[in-house]
């Protein structure tokens, strides 16, 4: 056999027919751990209970703890935004409210206006973020604004562009 081949030497062996003896002499190197037996002293060790004691737990924040992570604006550069499933999660299962009652519904209620609003926000990121889907975005509404129609239903959508667009232009 050529011992410089550009092949690895496992699967030069294995297309030589070496493969299978090597093979059979392999053994597993995991096998099951046995438990410890009720007296041994690996169970003395364990601790009794895994429930935190009352000076292990947290302390709630603090006022000006909460309203800094309130009113700090998510780190957008290295971070991900959540799902439309965790927004309407958080308002639906979320600890800021109590679990029943009106605080629970307004914040449901909430989460949903929110998620719509991160729905429309993650679109229009999705359309700009190539140049080609802005492209042919720009493309399809110019084709849209031809048809009388659509005109109306683009000049109601996109109200903001044509009151800009009727004042720069003073028509």
């Amino acid at each position: 056999m050529n011992t410089l081949s550009a092949l690895p030497k496992r699967l030069t062996d294995k297309l030589a027919g070496k493969a299978g003896r090597e093979q059979a002499d392999v053994r597993a190197h995991l096998h099951a751990v046995p438990e410890p037996a009720a007296g041994s002293r690996e169970d003395a060790a364990a601790p009794a209970t895994t429930e935190p004691g009352p000076e292990v737990q947290p302390t709630p924040p603090g006022l000006l703890e909460r309203a800094r992570s309130e009113f700090t604006p998510p780190d957008i550069w290295s971070e991900d935004r959540p799902a439309l499933s965790k927004v309407v999660n958080y308002g639906r299962y979320g600890q800021q409210v109590p679990d029943e009652g009106a605080a629970r519904a307004a914040a449901t209620a909430w989460s949903w206006f929110a998620a719509l609003n991160a729905a429309v926000s993650y679109a229009w990121q999705w359309v700009t973020e190539r140049p080609s889907r802005t492209t042919i975005a720009v493309a399809l509404v110019v084709l849209a604004s031809l048809v009388p129609a659509a005109r109306t239903a683009l000049t109601v959508l996109l109200w903001p562009a044509h009151t800009a667009i009727e004042l720069i232009t003073d028509h």
